[in-house]
Parts: C-alpha cells; structure tokens; sequence
C-alpha cells in the first residue's frame, strides 16, 4: 500500500473545498464520494480501505464544523 499516494489523494481533495453534498446538504456517502472522484479502480483494496477511512472522518468533521456554524448564526440571530 502507498500511503503516499493516499495522503496525495486526500489532499487533492481537500484544495477542491468543501465535499460534495446531496441536495439536503448531507455530504455524500463515501461510496458516492470515490465515485464523484473517479477513484473506484485506481486503488489497491489496502489503499482504497485507506482512503475510505479517511474520506469518512472528512465528511464527518465537515457536517459537524457546518452545524456549528449554523449554530453560531443561530445564536447570532437570538441575540440582535
């Protein structure tokens, strides 16, 4: 397994901004998410285990930092 090529990938994906999100604003599964980026065959199985894992700690840490701010709009909103 490369790990560099990995680490590569990821941050590729990071430059393009936020990930991808349906049309309620929930970013794609991660199936959907190797698709969207044409990774389904170019990965060995550890590396595309790999990239999974860390695809899905992206997605989750993007839906919380999009809760927290509407959160912060919300409380924003109370207070004028």
């Amino acid at each position: 397994m490369s790990k560099r090529k990995v680490w590569s990938i990821l941050d590729f994906i990071r430059q393009q901004g936020k990930l991808p999100t349906d049309r309620f604003g929930q970013v794609l599964p991660v199936e959907d998410l190797i698709a969207w980026f044409g990774l389904d065959e170019s990965l060995s199985p550890a590396e595309n285990r790999q990239l999974r894992f860390e695809l899905a700690l992206m997605a989750e840490a993007q839906q919380t930092l999009e809760e927290l701010r509407m959160a912060e709009e919300l409380r924003k909103a109370s207070q004028s």
